[in-house]
């Protein structure tokens, strides 16, 4: 038996002197190898330098942190996707199991068994908690049917090839039910141990604060929904930076958040100031996914002016954004072939160098208006490419801008979900691949850690595009006036706490590209 023990903690300090030693008697002569992770989450008392010392003296524990702490769910499932063993065991730091019997309960894991469960014998914690636990206990048996006497002992033991199968989500104390809830529905062999509770000698248990409960019963709904929409299957994430070609900040940013970061692929704006340097980083990365990013707007088109004159200003350029063109639009004012022969020479020119592309999405999401989106469609089939960004984002957007903007934005994502659900039957009629979930509308130019680890714990399964805008220099902005945050973007996409969260939350990422090779 190779074994991983998990212990989350925080603010343990008083119970952490033991661990190891008890770890270790737990193991002898039974666990053939084992690892001991220990996963602190933001702790204050100082836990986090003591598991660290751990770390640094013994070859076999690892320390992981959670800068700020998020929850027990959080903690643990750090310590399952880092787990190397083939079998995980996560237990309260607190032991709330003796020696012996931890022991004895390894020996009952056999081969017809997927995941080993404690039950209290003796709960030993009062009538309100064992009112609480009966009634939670019965919630999930009437709830789902799964039939176990103690969900939320924190003694279980399961195959890590299990635990890969599962998409668990909870950031709380769910993360107990979620564990048993995805063994049950994946058909895995559960097997109960009574085991006798010991109480915590130090520390201070949350468990039943209100905090908790409430934040479990949300989970619980979340959890609830996922499993009446189908959304608990494989997430497969395409993360894909705009403006590829706009200008030389962008262009570094775009190729810097590809090398170091979680940027899988990037649409290469063909009638940006900065094209022939993003093509060039482009040859240069051929793991890289592009798509082509149509623009109608605030740039300089690639025909003359003279040949588009509904689409262009005074000075020969497109009108300075998307209220201008919708405008003209409205008005009837737009002539179709004039956006025909300047969207396909926008492709064309996007396409000399002999790059692939795998989709076409637009600035400002213009493609998605109903005399747009079909000459769209037409030139993606004509052209060979096999999905076109369908920007139908549900969710409200997790980064706060203040209240003006913010229900500024809400408006305009209202607007653009209507005409995405007018455009869905033209997509699909045509054979595109579509990306079912959406997020970065709302976001565009604000993505933050906080706010792309919250999106990451939110996905559902099957294929979500999350849209970015990195950079190496905000200065850009002065001239621009989007009101974007690159460097910030830059640096959320970059940083290790994301990359993290996609791993914790069992994403893979992924491309257009290979997912219309999935397709067909």
């Amino acid at each position: 038996m190779n074994l991983s023990f998990v212990y989350p903690i925080y603010n343990e300090i008083g119970n952490l002197s033991r661990l190891l030693p008890e770890t270790q008697r737990i193991a002898e002569g039974i666990v053939s190898d084992y690892e001991v992770i220990l996963v602190d989450d933001g702790s204050s008392d100082g836990s986090a330098s003591f598991i660290d010392g751990l770390a640094a003296e013994h070859p076999n524990v690892r320390a992981f942190h959670h800068p700020r702490n998020r929850g027990l769910g959080a903690a643990v499932r750090t310590g399952v996707v880092n787990a190397a063993k083939d079998l995980v065991l996560y237990m309260d730091s607190d032991f709330p199991v003796s020696v012996e019997e931890a022991r004895a309960a390894l020996g009952q894991f056999a081969d017809d068994v997927d995941m080993l469960i404690g039950y209290r014998l003796g709960r030993a914690e009062g009538p309100r908690r064992e009112i609480m636990s009966w009634s939670y206990n019965r919630l999930i048996r009437w709830s789902w049917g799964l039939r176990v006497r103690d969900v939320n002992f924190a003694f279980k033991l399961a195959r890590k090839s299990l635990l890969r199968r599962m998409r668990l989500r909870s950031e709380g104390s769910f993360i107990d039910a979620e564990l048993l809830l995805e063994a049950h529905r994946l058909g895995a062999g559960i097997r109960e141990i009574g085991l006798h509770y010991h109480t915590r000698v130090a520390g201070q248990s949350t468990a039943a604060s209100a905090a908790v409960v409430v934040r479990i019963f949300g989970e619980m709904w979340s959890y609830a929904r996922r499993r009446r929409v189908g959304a608990l299957g494989p997430a497969r994430l395409i993360v894909n930076a705009d403006d590829f070609g706009l200008c030389a900040p962008v262009n570094r940013g775009i190729a810097e958040a590809f090398d170091r970061g979680i940027v899988t692929s990037a649409s290469v704006l063909p009638t940006g100031g900065g094209l022939e340097e993003a093509l060039n980083l482009a040859h240069a990365r051929p793991a890289l996914d592009l798509g082509i990013h149509l623009a109608l707007t605030e740039t300089r088109p690639v025909l003359g002016a003279e040949s588009i004159l509904s689409l262009v200003d005074s000075s020969g350029r497109f009108l300075p954004g998307w209220k201008a063109l919708l405008g003209r639009y409205v008005r009837g004012g737009i002539r179709g072939e004039e956006v025909e022969a300047e969207l396909r020479a926008q492709i064309e020119r996007a396409q000399q160098t002999g790059l692939p592309y795998s989709h076409l999405d637009s600035h400002q999401h213009l493609h998605m208006l109903p005399g747009i989106l079909p000459i769209v469609v037409r030139l993606a089939s004509e052209y060979g490419i096999g999905a076109v960004r369908y920007p139908l984002q549900t969710r409200t957007p997790t980064p706060a801008r203040g209240p003006g903007p913010r229900v500024y934005r809400a408006a305009q994502q209202s607007g653009l979900r209507a005409l995405c659900r007018l455009g869905r039957h033209t997509m699909k009629a045509n054979g595109l691949l579509a990306a079912d979930d959406f997020r970065g509308f709302g976001e565009a130019g604000g993505w933050e850690e906080v706010s792309l680890v919250g999106t990451l714990a939110d996905l559902d399964g099957g294929i979500t595009e999350i849209c970015c805008h990195p950079g190496t220099d905000d200065s850009i902005d002065a001239q621009l006036g989007w009101g974007y945050h690159w460097k910030q973007e830059l640096a959320a996409l970059t940083s290790p706490g994301v990359a993290a969260a996609v791993a914790e939350n069992g994403i893979t990422l992924t491309t257009y590209r290979d997912c219309v090779s999935e397709d067909f």
